[in-house]
This record gives structure tokens, sequence and C-alpha cells, in this order.
């Protein structure tokens, strides 16, 4: 059975759903409000305290390809206003430049979230230390230009050592390298589900519109999910202590 995502709530400041990935639960919040994405990084943090390892978190950045680009967000946004009047009507804009981040995804366990760097008006403090802390493990694949996208945003955040998975899975028998493999190769590998891709045109597709489609929602935080739970299943953070 396919991955399937269905709402489980809509408010003015975050939108929530639960994504079925084979049978394994977990949520997405999608949201450009400072206050949900610091209590999101509370939340992860208290139910991770008990942990057995040190805090894996999935990692992933999504921009709207050069060339095309939505008109700016009004700076007038507030995490009280309706989206409505948060929605730029205006006209695309057209870059040639290389594009910043628009989103930027994070999971830990079963709990995920979906950014929209493009929408935020400023990013908590308490993210920018999240990212910052060394004594997590950042996690991601085909990764090698995120780090420069989110310098770039219009937050310019920093991420610690971000590590890309195909460097350090291998194959179920535990002897073959995964570097030149694609994810959809890595996940039925490592966790066996079968047809997990990263669809070119959803990857392509425009990340600045506030409403984000079901597709995209989907692709974006079934990345960071697996990527988290592949690298817990690799005990990727005694990399970082070796």
């Amino acid at each position: 059975m396919a991955p399937r995502i269905r709402t489980i709530g809509i408010y003015a400041t975050q939108k929530k759903y639960s994504v079925d990935f084979f049978g394994e639960e977990f949520t997405v919040t999608v949201t450009p409000d400072p206050s949900v994405i610091g209590q999101w990084i509370h939340d992860v943090l208290f139910h991770s305290r008990l942990s057995s390892h040190p805090l894996v978190v999935g990692v992933g950045v999504q921009w709207t390809p050069s060339g095309y680009h939505p008109a700016s967000p009004p700076v007038s946004y507030r995490s009280d206003s309706s989206p409505d009047s948060y929605r730029s009507d205006s006209p695309p804009v057209f870059y040639s430049s290389d594009p910043p981040a628009d989103t930027l995804q994070l999971c830990v366990g079963k709990r995920c979230i979906i950014i929209q760097l493009f929408h935020c008006e400023r990013v908590p403090q308490v993210l920018r230390n999240f990212l910052a802390d060394r004594d997590y493990t950042f996690v991601g694949v085909w990764n090698s230009q995120d780090a420069g996208k989110l310098e770039r945003s219009r937050h310019q955040l920093e991420i610690a050592e971000l590590l890309d998975l195909r460097k350090y899975v291998s194959d179920s028998t535990g002897r073959r390298t995964m570097r030149g493999c694609s994810f959809e190769e890595i996940v039925e590998e490592n966790l066996g589900h079968q047809g997990v891709r990263l669809d070119p045109q959803v990857s392509m597709s425009d990340w600045r519109v506030y409403d984000l489609g079901y597709d995209q929602i989907l692709q974006a935080s079934i990345d960071v999910y697996a990527c988290c739970q592949l690298a817990i299943l690799d005990h990727l953070w005694e990399v970082k202590f070796q």
C-alpha cells in the first residue's frame, strides 16, 4: 500500500497532517509561524529526553527552480493573521540567480515539520540554536546544496554538520556501499518498502506557494522521516563521535 496523507487540523498559523507510511503513522506540521516552530522544537526535545541514543534529525530543503518565483510575501505578517491575509496574489517575479531555500523540513521520531521560510517574517532563536547544536545528528540524502541554500535564504540559517545517508548506509548484507544509489533504492534495501521515490516534478514545483499541495507535503515529509529512520537504523551518530 502506497503512503497516504490526511488532514487532521487547519488553523490560522499552521496545518497538521497525518501520514501513513506502510503502517507507520507520523504527524506533519506545516507553518511559517515562529511560535509554532518554537513549540515543535520544545516538544521534540521533551519527548526525546529519555531516548537511548543522541538526537537524530532528518533534514530536507526545498526551493523553487531558478527562473520562476512568485512575488515576495507581505511584510505585515503576524502570527494571529488569517491565511488569506498573507497569501500573495502579486504577479510572478523571474530570477536567474541560484535560488535560496523556500522550505526547511525537519523530522525527529514521529514528528515532522515543514517550515515555510519564504513566508516567515522571522525565525525564532530556538531554531537557530537547534540547527547549530553539534551534539545532534543531522542527516538527509543527496543534500550537497542544502546548507548553502539555507545560508542564502532570507533568514541566513546555519546548520551544523549535515550528513548524506548515501555515504554511510550499506545494503542489507552490510557489504555493499549505496553511495551511488537513489533514495528509492536505499529505502527498499534497508527498510523493505518498494516504490518510495522522490518525484522530480514535485521536487521542481513551486515551493513558495502558501498552500502547499498534498503531493509536496507527502514527498517532503517522507524524505525526512525515512532519513531519520535510516540514520537510527545505522547508528549514524557514531560517525560524528569516532
